[in-house]
């Protein structure tokens, strides 16, 4: 009899800008974002010994009456108080509980006391490993794994884990074409992680991997899960051309959407081929106009260039931007949130991701703010309340600058002014002004859209709830988007109406479960 494997991401308490909000979940019929690649991965690495089952919490729930030999637990560092319910709950059923990841590679203290068995580091190499002395009865305590692997050895994620109506309840696929970042922003720890050096798998297993998810899966939007798909130009531009020529092979063609930096503005070829491929939407660390802040945190692509420039360089290709927004610098007093605002109305980017600056395990700014006294550990806000814990209002480091009550008031602040319907829609504005004012916009080959029956079914979802469900106002914004998206001759307009539309409401959502007080919410004095 095959010993049994289960692999769990657990439920995400935080709600959050990643989350799929009630309405979303309403009008797409969806209650995921992309499918767990991580744990297909290991899935893949896994030999035909044992049965493995995935489950995603986010999308289905853990039958805890089904018995597993081998219970493996991944996840993002929020995930750990659930991480430990759920292992704990199987150990006590005999299960040998093993996790792994980079939170537990960085932090492996925290997720000792309820493993078994932690794999540290990346796992291509130490998960068979340590299965095989599993079957041997020889298994470790640890497994680490000490070098960046040659990812052209990582398996097509294994997605027969899944079974079919799982798979249904996930808005997109996704794929890696790549590790690592040559930058090092002092809050991130992905260069920590996954190194400075970019290692990008042969255009082979990309159209591969690619194909799968299409005959498997039938998405309509594939998220490259790169954390910086241009890290190596000329290796990005290898993958576009492969994607491009596949994608418009399709009578159905699908988007794509990725993780890049600033710079990758600059080559020309670069968005006319990620136009050409469907690479429709990037989201760009853009963080701040406050330039010592930028050099405080070691974001050298953004400095010594035009932040509205570059930006408005990806909408004359048609590809929508999404940002991310930082505040709590040491260089950031509290006439930020005043400059974050002007600065992204600017820039005609509608979906604004706003955090406080963190310091995450494994980060450079976790052990400066050590040393400087200065670090919040976070891991009791997660035991006290996970469901309460946000990274909108939870800290890990003390500002310079300003207090907590004064940085949470102006993030709430900050939100709430760039989610006014009218700010909203003014960044729509400029998004497709910039568009049609292109002179690429003629030889750009964006390939077109089509429409399946579950299209057909999501539009006629949101008609039915924009009419019947929405409130008012809601239902005054709709008609308010619709009048900037008809004029624009995008091939992807309705597509981003929706997008908009549903981005805009979700934020809502967040930023007023976040923020009780937001409609009150003055500037901080």
């Amino acid at each position: 009899m095959k010993k049994k494997i289960l692999l769990v991401l657990p439920r995400n308490y935080e709600f959050n800008f990643i989350n799929v909000s009630s309405i979303i979940k309403v009008i797409t019929k969806k209650s995921g974002g992309s499918l767990v690649l991580s744990l297909a991965t290991i899935a893949a690495l896994t030999p035909p010994e044992f049965e493995v089952k995935i489950v995603d919490e986010d999308v289905e729930d853990i039958d805890f009456n089904e018995s597993f030999d081998i219970v493996g637990i991944g996840g993002f560092s929020v995930y750990l108080n659930r991480a430990e319910e759920i292992a704990r709950e199987y150990s006590a059923r005999g299960a040998l509980i093993v996790c792994g990841g980079s939170p537990a590679s960085f932090s492996p203290d925290r997720w000792r006391p309820f493993s078994d068995v932690l794999i540290l580091g990346e796992a291509e190499r130490t998960w068979p490993r340590f299965l095989n002395d599993y079957m041997s009865g020889s298994h470790k305590k640890e497994y680490m794994e000490t070098e960046h692997i040659d990812i052209s050895q990582s398996p097509v994620p294994d997605l027969s884990c899944f079974s079919p109506l799982t798979l249904k309840k996930y808005l997109y696929g996704i794929v890696q074409v790549s590790r690592g970042c040559p930058y090092r922003c002092e809050f991130c720890s992905v260069h920590e992680y996954a190194g400075n050096k970019m290692r990008y798998k042969p255009v082979e297993k990309v159209i591969q991997e690619v194909e799968q998810l299409y005959q498997v899966f039938r998405p309509n939007i594939i998220f490259i899960a790169d954390d910086n798909f241009t890290g190596i130009k000329s290796k990005a531009k290898e993958v576009l051309k492969v994607l491009r020529d596949w994608n418009h092979g399709k009578k159905k063609p699908v988007s794509f959407t990725t993780q890049l930096s600033i710079d990758a503005a600059h080559d020309e070829e670069f968005l006319e081929l990620a136009a050409a491929a469907g690479l429709v939407r990037v989201s760009v660390g853009v963080e701040t106009p406050n330039l010592l802040s930028l050099e405080e945190t070691h974001k050298m692509q953004n400095l010594q260039r035009s932040i509205l420039e570059d930006i408005k360089r990806f909408q004359e290709h048609g590809i929508l931007v999404q940002a991310g927004c930082i505040v709590g610098f040491d260089h950031d007093d509290k006439s930020i949130f005043k400059q974050q605002l002007d600065f992204f109305n600017t820039l005609g980017i509608p979906n604004i991701q706003v955090m406080p600056l963190q310091a995450p395990d494994g980060s450079p700014l976790k052990r400066r703010m050590i040393e400087e006294g200065r670090y919040i550990d976070w891991e009791s806000n997660i035991r006290a309340n996970p469901e309460q814990m946000n990274s909108l209002n939870t800290f890990t480091i003390e500002p310079k600058l300003m207090n907590h009550q004064e940085l949470r008031q102006g993030i709430c602040w900050l939100l709430k002014n760039l989610y006014t319907p009218e700010n909203f829609i003014h960044r729509m504005e400029t998004f497709f002004r910039n568009y049609e004012n292109s002179q690429k916009k003629q030889d750009l080959n964006i390939p077109a859209t089509t429409v399946d029956w579950y299209g057909v079914g999501l539009v006629i979802r949101l008609v039915k709830y924009v009419m019947l469900k929405a409130r008012r106002e809601d239902r005054k914004i709709f008609g308010n988007m619709f009048q900037v998206v008809r004029k624009s001759s995008h091939p992807h307009k309705m597509i981003f109406l929706i997008n908009f539309y549903l981005s805009f409401l979700n934020t809502q959502e967040i930023i007023h479960k976040s923020f009780p007080e937001i409609d009150t919410v003055t500037y901080p004095s």
